[in-house]
């Protein structure tokens, strides 16, 4: 089944290449197209359940409210909708604000149309996609500003209220990370079957039955947070 995805763009030529260029992909369909922000948000709450995307594309330089605040806004009552910024801009500060508001991919709108559906579909599996200029920024930034550091309080909190043993938190850092059960087994001096049963475990506390859902999940309570899951996306794109 395609992935249904929306388009927030405010330059009618860009928007107009986007929407001819997704023509020619049979795994996604484009069920909503945006010129600003207010536009997408008043279409979104009168979109039924089976017209609303499970991704949405966004511009960072909309008129009226900004592409970060619209994807806050869209956040706060559809958190399960994902949200990947497309955006000519590299600026430190506006791909972490982005990621503050909730989005998870962050691409530039000169990466090839495949690209960016390659993208749209890693984002679905649990993954952060990224332009490698934006996985440098990301690296940089997260490296040199320690004010990035994860909510401690709120994990605790994550942890506790899912009895998620430390073995277990460290399991999920590593699904997170895009490691397969033999990395995980390795990286924790265990046994690939061991790794198998902690990850059933896993799925039953968290009641998720699939690895994006568990990835989803421990974002969305902080158990892994979304600095940590970008920078380790980041780490990877770049050592390919």
């Amino acid at each position: 089944m395609a992935i249904r995805i929306a388009l927030v763009e405010d330059n009618p030529s860009l928007r107009k290449r986007f929407i001819d260029n997704f023509k020619y992909f049979q795994s996604i369909d484009l069920v909503l197209v945006s010129p600003t922000g207010e536009d997408f948000l008043n279409k979104m709450e009168q979109a039924t359940a089976q017209e609303l995307p499970q991704v949405v594309l966004m511009d960072i330089e909309l008129p009226g409210i900004d592409g970060i605040e619209t994807t806050a806004r869209l956040k706060q009552s559809l958190p399960d909708i994902e949200v990947m910024m497309l955006t000519v801009f590299e600026q430190p500060d506006k791909i972490f604000n982005s990621l503050k508001a909730g989005a998870v991919g962050y691409m530039l709108k000169d990466e090839s149309p495949s690209n960016i559906v390659k993208a749209v579909e890693e984002l679905l599996e649990g993954g952060a996609p990224m332009s490698r200029t934006i996985a440098r920024k990301m690296i940089g930034l997260i490296s040199s500003d320690p004010n990035l550091s994860e909510d401690s309080k709120l994990k605790d909190q994550a942890i506790q209220e899912y009895g998620l043993s430390e073995q277990e938190v460290k399991i999920i850092q590593r699904l997170v990370d895009g490691n397969n059960y033999l990395e995980i087994a390795e990286g924790l001096f265990i046994s690939p079957h061991t790794v198998k049963t902690h990850i059933k475990n896993i799925y039953k506390k968290l009641h998720v039955h699939s690895r994006a859902s568990a990835v989803k999940l421990a974002i969305a309570k902080k158990i892994v947070g979304m600095v940590s899951l970008v920078l380790a996306a980041a780490v990877k794109l770049l050592s390919v």
